[in-house]
């Protein structure tokens, strides 16, 4: 009988080390969830002719507010933006296949931003590297490696250095204020009351600002 109790000690506590070791039920972006009202882990860019492309995918609360509450509704979301796109005409059209199908729209005037931008209700694989895509008659392929620290990474060292309550936001993005460039996570924690956020190297890891603290 003591034996048989051993045993089944020591499964249970095989069990619950595999349970703790998987990414599924450890990883903070699943336990945290319903607190992520913004989860942008798709960046992809390419250019053809003079032209730049931009493209950011990911899944958002619908409808969209930071103000310090993660709403239940959830809507999928990719963004298209061109720049230095030579056409005079009031609208791009752009093309592209995705996991939901053939999808085409078209580009509008940014109202704050040089280029042209429109969103459509779709979202692209998280592990997507490349995608093919027609701007006005112009085929070109936008590309992204996945980068060295992923979102699950950004998030548990963004939730270490400042205080991580609130609604969350973890967006990769690119680094457009500095000359070096690069990809970056932007991760932030807002409450009713403060917002704080935190801006982490995709590639090295290291956080590079740090803004509200704890």
């Amino acid at each position: 009988m003591k034996k048989h109790i051993a045993i089944l000690f020591l499964l249970v506590c095989a069990c619950a080390f595999v349970a703790f070791g998987s990414g599924c039920s450890s990883a903070l972006i699943d336990r945290w969830s319903d607190r992520i009202s913004d989860y942008r882990p798709v960046l992809l860019e390419g250019g053809a002719d003079g032209f730049s492309v931009t493209v950011m995918s990911g899944v958002r609360e619908d409808p969209y507010s930071a103000d310090g509450v993660c709403r239940d509704g959830r809507t999928d979301y990719t963004v298209v933006t061109l720049t230095g796109y030579a056409s005079g005409e009031e609208s791009v059209p752009v093309a592209f296949a995705s996991g939901s199908g053939d999808i085409e729209m078209s580009l509008f005037p940014h109202p704050f931003d040089d280029g042209y931008s429109a969103e459509a209700p779709v979202r692209l694989d998280d592990g997507i590297t490349s995608l093919e895509m027609t701007v006005g008659d112009t085929v070109l392929t936008v590309t992204g490696a996945p980068p060295t620290a992923d979102g699950e990474y950004a998030l548990t060292l963004a939730s270490e250095t400042v205080d991580p309550e609130g609604e969350i936001l973890l967006r990769l993005t690119r680094n457009t204020v500095t000359e070096g460039g690069g990809r970056y996570w932007y991760v932030s924690f807002t409450t009713e009351e403060r917002s704080a956020s935190v801006l982490i190297n995709a590639e090295s890891g290291e956080v590079s600002a740090v803004r509200g603290g704890e």
